[in-house]
């Protein structure tokens, strides 16, 4: 495994806006999620679901032409994709209108209407997208009272990521406003549409550029061992589909001891927890050396009010090899994260292509496990006149990945486990949500002891045999 410095990135273009001659093309994270889609149509796996509860005399009607106003602002959330010749080509909808049906809930026993709620707000999560044919985004309003309402926003990954998200409710406050009052938006206008960053990337990935990146990443995964997680059931023949989030919550002193040892390293919070995660998966399979996956917006990337899909999913290759204490294992997550946040604007589909792993359609390429740890809570939809609680994201029972974790560090709280429920028990994510608490907890009070010194990793590996 690599951990030489990286190379001086070359100077990154300024993001400009795309030629009117120049054609559509999806950017290649797109290109990605379009491809998985075929191979298994019909999924909600990459739906964004948010859930808020709203009180006061909601305007159902000036809650679609806000969301219409923002599709139109937003060329991403009304372009489709058609593939005439087996490839994917966008088209940006002229007209368009935004489904958000009322379903009115107070003809019900008060006593029946929420969980009458509940299983619409589930159907309404789980119904996938046609890519070829619908909006990117919709919703659903349920009323419950005569001034309580429960509002789901749907949105596709393929054209929405957390900024899309925080966008979102930065403009619908006042899309919503103006509608209410029956006059314009006074919102300024996007600085740019998502296509002029896939026309930019298309133009920044080529040449002496991407054969750098494509250099670093065959070195640093050349040689990469398959995490072996121990698992309850086989393999299905295909990659995890099915799942579900089971949610856990960290003792804040606990986050509080670990920052102070991070501090002692001089490293980042995010990184130092990183490392304590890799403790434990070594715990749990025995193995030195694995990759894991964590979600990063581009360096490239510093331009406000461009809705779309511009986050990456980069690989971190883990080293713990001959017996190393908590301090080293920092030192070497940090050194991995550095290299490879520097080399992380080549995709990561594209970063696939250049590493070139053995197939397997039981797995998803390069990683199975993925690692995220926002650092700030989901943002709130705040609307005058009307009571609005945070946003809450919705399990439409599917998963990513073998197994997913997130820690919200400023809390503790906010955390959760997301596993492919065709691999695991319930009953196995806990045990591991708890072994990861203990083993955290070891490590923050023993940052010299050596990986075979901890008492958590020993007991740990003794159950599995390991």
């Amino acid at each position: 495994m690599s951990n030489a410095a990286p190379n001086p990135a070359s100077e990154i273009p300024v993001l400009e806006r795309r030629k009117p001659d120049e054609p559509r093309e999806a950017s290649f994270a797109q290109l990605r999620l379009w491809y998985l889609e075929q191979v298994t149509p019909g999924t909600a796996v990459y739906n964004v679901t948010h859930l808020m509860s709203i009180h006061g005399p909601l305007n159902v009607e000036a809650l679609r032409q806000a969301y219409d106003s923002l599709v139109g602002r937003h060329e991403v959330l009304r372009t489709i994709f058609l593939a005439p010749a087996g490839k994917p080509m966008p088209l940006v909808l002229k007209k368009w209108a935004v489904q958000i049906p009322e379903i009115d809930l107070r003809h019900l026993p008060p006593q029946d209407r929420r969980a009458e709620a509940d299983r619409l707000i589930r159907e309404a999560a789980a119904r996938p997208f046609n890519l070829a044919r619908d909006l990117m985004i919709r919703g659903l309003v349920i009323r419950l009272g005569e001034d309580e309402f429960q509002f789901l926003q749907i949105a596709h990954h393929i054209a929405f990521d957390a900024s899309a998200l925080n966008l979102t409710f930065e403009e619908i406050p006042d899309l919503y406003k103006a509608a209410v009052n029956g006059h314009p938006a006074t919102l300024p206008e996007p600085p740019f549409q998502y296509c002029d960053f896939a026309a930019w990337q298309r133009r920044f990935l080529q040449g002496e550029r991407l054969a750098e990146l494509e250099q670093f990443w065959r070195q640093h995964l050349a040689g990469a061992a398959t995490i072996q997680l121990p698992t309850d059931h086989p393999r299905p023949a295909r990659g995890p589909q099915y799942g579900k989030r089971h949610p856990v919550a960290f003792p804040l002193q606990l986050l509080r001891d670990l920052q102070t040892v991070t501090s002692a390293c001089k490293t980042t919070l995010y990184r130092s927890t990183l490392a304590a995660f890799n403790v434990f998966l070594h715990a749990c399979t025995g193995q030195e050396d694995f990759s894991v996956g964590s979600p990063v917006l581009p360096r490239s990337l510093n331009v406000p009010g461009v809705m779309g899909f511009f986050v990456n999913t980069v690989v971190f290759r883990n080293d713990l090899s001959g017996d190393p204490c908590f301090h080293e294992i920092m030192a070497r997550v940090d050194r991995s994260c550095r290299a490879s946040l520097e080399h992380s604007d080549l995709t990561l589909d594209k970063v696939v292509e250049a590493v070139q792993p053995p197939r397997d359609p039981t797995r998803t390429p390069l990683f199975q496990v993925n690692f995220r740890s926002p650092k700030g809570s989901l943002p709130w939809l705040k609307i005058d006149g009307l009571e609005t609680s945070p946003a809450a994201y919705i399990d439409n029972g599917t998963s990513k990945f073998d197994l997913a974790f997130e820690l919200w560090m400023a809390t503790g709280e906010g955390c959760y486990i997301e596993y492919c429920s065709e691999l695991f028990e319930l009953s196995t994510v806990e045990r591991m949500r708890d072994d990861f608490e203990r083993v955290l907890g070891e490590l923050v009070l023993r940052p010299e002891a050596k990986l075979s010194e901890l008492a958590t990793v020993r007991a740990i590996r003794q159950r599995r045999n390991l």
